[in-house]
């Protein structure tokens, strides 16, 4: 199945490589179309996805697949991969993983770009879905697979507590009120 030429799979990898730095120029070169092309393309296969997913869930998880290592199709020898190891230097336990989960949460919270937040971190937008991902199935495998000691459930809580609180404490001061000015 295409959309103007453009596969699924190498759409998805199209995605990945933008959010992980690369410029949509760069992608339509590669993929040989005009910018119009891939902001039609890209609208229609997000909307294709989303149809696809309601019958079969298989699709999400190829594309997250292929967003977690977009070296496929016609990306497939196309810049550098960083590896999931060297990631993990940067988020190395989930104590660092809610810190930046929290410090993005607050952030957004007063209008400052998620995205910003994790660049901060060393992170682009691919690697830090990879980190969710990881963290995700960590914590799941922890919980419902390792029945989680009691210890462990409290590392997890007092984690994203400490991190929710500090936070919150230092964007306090720019917390927006977007409905101040109407009066009812």
């Amino acid at each position: 199945m295409e959309i103007n030429g453009i596969t699924f799979e190498n759409w998805a990898a199209a995605s990945a490589n933008i959010a992980n730095g690369m410029s949509i120029e760069e992608v339509c070169q590669i993929l040989r179309i005009e910018i119009p092309v891939w902001e039609d393309t890209n609208t229609q296969w997000g909307e294709k996805l989303a149809d696809l997913m309601t019958s079969d869930m298989n699709m999400a998880m190829k594309y997250g697949e292929i967003f977690q290592n977009p070296k496929v199709g016609k990306f497939a020898n196309v810049g550098e991969t960083v590896s999931m190891d060297d990631v993990l230097k940067k988020v190395p336990d989930y104590d660092t993983f809610m810190k930046i989960t929290m410090h993005q949460s607050k952030a957004t919270k007063v209008g400052l770009d998620a995205g910003t937040i994790i660049a901060e971190y060393g992170l682009t937008l691919q690697q830090w879905g990879q980190v969710g991902m990881h963290y995700s199935s960590w914590v799941k495998d922890k919980i419902h697979e390792e029945n989680a000691t009691p210890e462990e459930m409290e590392m997890f809580n007092d984690s994203d507590k400490k991190w929710a609180a500090h936070f919150e404490d230092f964007y306090k001061e720019q917390e927006a009120n977007l409905g101040e000015d109407i009066d009812f």
